[in-house]
């Protein structure tokens, strides 16, 4: 995957504008600005992939812009009362896919209502191109300044691959933006290949793989054919597991969770690298830690040794995808314990790089106690947009913790906002112990159900309620949930109520073909669970779900306990209200609707939402076909 960043291309920035409805096109406001820094040179054409169409509406009180710049699409969005502030935000890796498309903030919403102007780049490829990333982002920033004028300030953000753009922009575009916020990024290419090389290694290692046998087979069969069989084995998976731990910072909250959640993602990336010869770990000594002390010598003799060749293409891999450390702008990262896309010691890396250069009291890291790979809330992401700018615009500094510890373990509480499934933290919720552990087998037409999410609805009457904290995959063929009772979330376990086991499958939700009794609170019930393609409904049969984040008048974060209705005239056709421990990313909330439905409540009926009893501006048609949709419902109307 080769950075073709620095592709010569005309001198002048390409500028085309593609405005929404009948918006027209801003007249620049400070066109020829002596004091710009010269326009960004990117790649003119896409490199190997399509464009995808970047239309889309703006929100009510802004105005959206879209079209062409160089060899990427944009989109812009600007409130109607801009408080002189841009985001520009950098998405993540797009695993190579045949189209490159803008993906917009998660937490967009809260961005217009708090009247900040946002853009983003679909960048030029859909490889492994942070430092592309960051470039053609700066260039969106120079189209942006020619059309509206440079903003008071700018700060530049991004997930994962755009994580570690936001920490490359952060050294390279001082003359443009003011301050990063640095989401789940990694350390450089060179740290992001070695952690997928040592996936690799590590499990090999536990596999017994010997150096002759890798060299002479194909990496497919051996990781699909050979490792994953012995890593089937219940003590050898855990070896690996812990080795893993022990190579990237030691044991840390949800890093089993995270691992289980991560690992078909990590082997087929794996696949991907180790068979490209990109990675290196000749002459490399591992040190284990505490989970495996007594096999590092043993690892270190036994360890493959992969070999990359020196080749202009490899040279190009990593070329402008580096770290220098030295920063221009203050850089606030964030990360969450359990993920295993990009472990948290590439946090470590990034401090030991940065202290290296002599910018050390630009970086401010923070840890969020979350088993998911970028598992921040939109609060989150909101308080840190929120704490940079008080550093940047006003010299005020933030606290953050400190990721070189030895004992990551209770790192992260300060953080996070709302407690995840998992931690002790989630324990400390008013009726937390009502809770039942329920577990037992899942099939899927009578074959042990694996890759599939899964969930738990608790019903009562004709009234139904998601009850998932931990949204996880299975993988064997088995599933443990905890679910609550109606006294710690409203709608869930209580006398009389049934318990519902579902899961997503092909895209499509399917419940289970029988229902729980619900049983007395904070027992262990096992519950075996069959689903049927023919028969996705089961014994719940046709629903609809909504979900996402409940937001106040400037798009906050509603506070657990908010009562949340999805009204058809004077029907209530589905309830519930904000959890106490979080969901999933950029959740809050989630109604179901069950049949037989309320009187009204019938397809194609429009939905309209209501917080607290106040009358929220979105809509939604309802349909009964187990369909589930994303809505941020707003208090304001």
């Amino acid at each position: 995957m080769p950075d073709l960043r620095r592709i010569a291309a005309a001198a002048a920035l390409t500028a085309i504008v593609a405005v929404a409805g009948s918006v027209a096109a801003p007249t620049p406001a400070r066109a020829g600005d002596p004091f710009l820094p010269p326009p960004v040179v990117v790649a003119q054409e896409p490199q190997g992939v399509q464009l995808a169409d970047p239309a889309f509406d703006a929100l009510p009180g802004a105005k959206a812009y879209y079209g062409r710049l160089g060899g990427a699409v944009y989109e812009i969005e600007v409130p109607d009362k801009w408080n002189g502030r841009l985001v520009l935000y950098m998405h993540g890796f797009q695993g190579l896919s045949s189209h490159a498309r803008v993906e917009q903030p998660s937490f967009r919403d809260y961005l217009i209502r708090n009247g900040f102007a946002w853009g983003a780049t679909s960048a030029s490829s859909t490889s492994l191109i942070p430092g592309r990333e960051a470039d053609e982002t700066a260039a969106l920033w120079d189209h942006f300044v020619g059309a509206f004028g440079r903003p008071k300030f700018t700060y530049v953000t991004g997930h994962s691959m755009g994580g570690a753009a936001t920490n490359i922009a952060a050294e390279r575009y001082g003359n443009r933006f003011d301050g990063a916020l640095g989401m789940c990024g990694f350390a450089g290419q060179t740290a992001q290949t070695n952690m997928v090389a040592d996936y690799f290694v590590a499990g090999a290692y536990v596999a017994g793989v010997t150096q002759a046998e890798y060299e002479n087979a194909a990496i497919g069969p051996l990781i699909f054919d050979r490792i994953l069989p012995a890593l089937a084995n219940p003590d050898n998976h855990t070896t690996f597991e812990h080795i893993m731990i022990d190579l990237t910072g030691g044991p840390r909250a949800l890093d089993d969770a995270g691992f289980r959640l991560e690992e078909l993602t990590n082997w087929e990336r794996a696949r991907i690298l180790v068979a490209a010869r990109i990675a290196s770990n000749e002459g490399r000594t591992y040190q284990l830690g505490p989970l495996t002390p007594a096999l590092t010598a043993d690892f270190n003799a036994r360890a493959l040794r992969l070999r990359a060749p020196d080749s202009p293409w490899l040279q190009a891999y990593y070329s402008g995808n580096e770290l220098t450390g030295r920063l221009q702008m203050p850089l606030l990262t964030m990360h969450t314990t359990g993920d295993w896309q990009v472990p948290i010691d590439e946090q470590q890396t990034l401090r030991r790089i940065v202290d290296a250069a002599g910018s050390g009291d630009r970086l401010v890291q923070r840890v969020v106690r979350d088993e998911k790979h970028c598992g921040f809330s939109n609060a989150e992401w909101a308080q840190g947009l929120n704490d940079l700018m008080g550093w940047v615009e006003r010299g005020q500094k933030p606290a953050g913790d400190d990721v070189m510890v030895r004992d990551l373990d209770p790192v992260g509480t300060t953080y996070t906002l709302t407690p995840r499934a998992g931690t002790p933290e989630s324990w400390l919720v008013p009726h937390a112990f009502d809770r039942i552990a329920l577990s037992g087998t899942i099939t899927l037409d009578g074959e042990p159900l694996r890759g599939a999410y899964v969930g738990v609805m608790v019903r009562r009457g004709r009234f139904a309620t998601d009850c998932t904290y931990q949204l996880e995959p299975v993988f064997d063929g088995t599933y443990r949930r905890f679910v609550p009772a109606d006294a710690e979330l409203a709608g869930c376990g209580a006398p009389g109520a049934k318990v519902y086991v579902w899961a997503i499958v092909d895209g499509k939700t399917m419940f289970s073909q029988r229902a729980l009794d619900w049983p007395l609170p904070g027992t262990n019930v096992t519950f075996d669970v069959a689903l049927l393609r023919s028969d996705p409904g089961g014994a719940n049969g046709p629903s609809f779900a909504v979900f996402g984040d409940a937001l106040d008048d400037h798009g906050q974060p509603l506070p657990a306990g908010t009562r949340i209705e999805a009204r058809a005239g004077s029907a209530v056709c589905a309830a519930g209200e904000v959890a106490p421990v979080a969901r999933v990313a950029y959740v809050t909330y989630v109604l179901v609707g069950v049949q037989p439905a309320p009187a009204g409540c019938g397809e194609g009926t429009t939905l309209r939402f209501y917080i607290h009893g106040r009358p929220s501006r979105e809509s939604a048609i309802l349909h009964w076909d187990n369909r589930i949709q994303q809505l941020f419902v707003n208090q304001a109307p």
